[in-house]
């Protein structure tokens, strides 16, 4: 007697690579017509797909409503696995025509915080002397941007401060630089250098170079000035750029505030000079996060191992 088909066995033997593609894109495009017009077929094939699928799983996976379809519970569940499963074979076609073609695959990076800039162009010139075909690229944007490239496989690894925000299911974190106190930096031949005392009165009285409206330094550098009974600096030039705030410390004399490990690099590079002030205030960790929830592309698995057992900035 022939032993009966476990049901999660007869789900997946049933369902086919285009029943999630067509799921994925009802999720995304909420009508059959915008999916229809999508895959160059008729809306009627793609009802019929979406048929074929709600009957393998037994039950409903969108609510039609009046500006298209809205996903059921199972239809979100679903969802979710799809874009899993879609973007791991994403990642595994992406792997055989880097074979194929004689390359070592892609790596990309994004970074929200200058801190790690030094260690990881020195690691990434490294690392390409091992991986020389590897595709290594370094791409720009906001937190949830970079959230929503993660969670789609576009982006292999962020470097930023930890944020509440990446406390995802499908995200994984490591920190690389602990907590770090901020250090309140001058221009090279600031009048203030000379001095061995300083007031957080006097500090906010001389031109800075303050961080943007909205910004974690500008929170950071509000808070410990009345931490110390004092209303923070107002005057000076707002500016987010790094580079930018160094070309005007040059050009004038200007404060500044930066976590101590940009702090220390800028001054060994002889662009600033660290002022005897202590704020009693530190930033949050950095961490590294990329997504969990799928298999990493082998360069970028390369380069996390690399980093990770190397590492020396905690």
């Amino acid at each position: 007697m022939l032993s009966a088909v476990h049901p999660v066995q007869s789900l997946l033997a049933r369902l086919k690579l285009r029943h999630l593609r067509v799921i994925q894109a009802l999720g995304e495009l909420r009508t059959a017509a915008r999916v229809a017009e999508h895959f160059h077929v008729s809306p009627a094939a793609v009802s019929k797909t979406l048929a074929e699928v709600e009957e393998i799983v037994g039950m409903p996976l969108f609510e039609r409503e009046h500006r298209g379809m809205r996903p059921t519970e199972l239809g979100k569940e679903m969802l979710e696995g799809a874009a899993i499963v879609i973007g791991q074979l994403g990642r595994m076609a992406e792997s055989l025509h880097a074979l194929k073609e004689g390359t070592q695959g892609q790596l990309s990076l994004a970074f929200r915080t200058t801190s790690m800039h030094a260690y990881i162009a020195q690691a990434i010139c490294t690392f390409r002397e091992s991986h020389p075909n590897v595709d290594i690229s370094i791409v720009e944007g906001g937190i949830l941007e970079l959230i929503d490239q993660l969670d789609e496989g576009e982006l292999d690894l962020v470097f930023a401060y930890d944020d509440p925000r990446f406390e995802q299911e499908f995200l994984r974190r490591t920190p690389m630089i602990a907590e770090q106190a901020l250090v309140v930096v001058a221009s090279v031949n600031h009048q203030l250098l000379g001095r061995k005392r300083l007031t957080a009165k006097e500090l906010a009285e001389h031109p800075w170079c303050l961080p943007v409206q909205g910004g974690r330094m500008l929170y950071h550098l509000h808070a410990a000035f009345r931490a110390l009974g004092e209303a923070p600096p107002t005057q000076g030039v707002r500016v987010s750029d790094v580079s930018m705030t160094t070309k005007l410390m040059q050009a004038a004399d200007f404060l500044a505030v930066y976590p101590q490990h940009i702090a220390t690099q800028l001054e060994r590079e002889g662009l600033v000079r660290a002022l005897p002030f202590k704020l009693d205030r530190k930033v949050e960790q950095v961490v590294a996060v990329w997504n969990g929830a799928l298999v990493s592309r082998s360069a970028a698995k390369a380069f996390r191992n690399f980093i990770f057992n190397g590492k020396s900035m905690t």
